[in-house]
């Protein structure tokens, strides 16, 4: 009985110092910033740009809105739109969250070679959030 008292309280011990120096590096009021690539697009996985635009539609306009994305994530899928165009959607880790990535016709060659549960990189123009967060004029990158 001692000794489980004494593996309880050292236990108990290891626990906060856990907690406490674990909240050191939490960072919950910082913004998070997304610094252009070299090619001047800002490169974000699905998930966190999801994310983004659940969290705050407003701030992720700000950030994100008519700039060129390079957004990679887990390939669900892939469709042709009856205006010709060719969608892909990329997954974003939440039940019904997506990133819909809109390419042209001219595309498709390009995308015949991946298929669903691929991870590919898609850079294009984010246009905000509508069901899902949206890229118009894509390319496989």
């Amino acid at each position: 009985m001692k000794n489980f008292k004494h593996i309880l309280s050292l236990s108990l011990i290891v626990l906060f110092i856990f907690l406490a120096f674990g909240s050191l590096f939490e960072s919950k009021d910082e913004k998070k910033t997304y610094k252009p690539d070299s090619d001047g697009s800002i490169k974000i996985s699905a998930v966190s740009l999801y994310r983004e635009y659940k969290d705050n539609p407003v701030s992720a306009d700000e950030k994100f809105k008519g700039k060129m994305l390079k957004v990679d994530g887990t390939v669900d899928l892939i469709s042709q739109e009856s205006d010709g165009r060719i969608s892909v959607m990329l997954e974003a880790n939440v039940i019904n969250g997506f990133v819909f990535c809109y390419f042209p016709g001219s595309q498709s060659r390009e995308i015949a070679k991946i298929s669903k549960g691929n991870y590919k990189t898609i850079k294009g123009k984010c246009t905000g959030f509508l069901a899902g967060v949206t890229l118009e004029d894509c390319e496989i990158y």
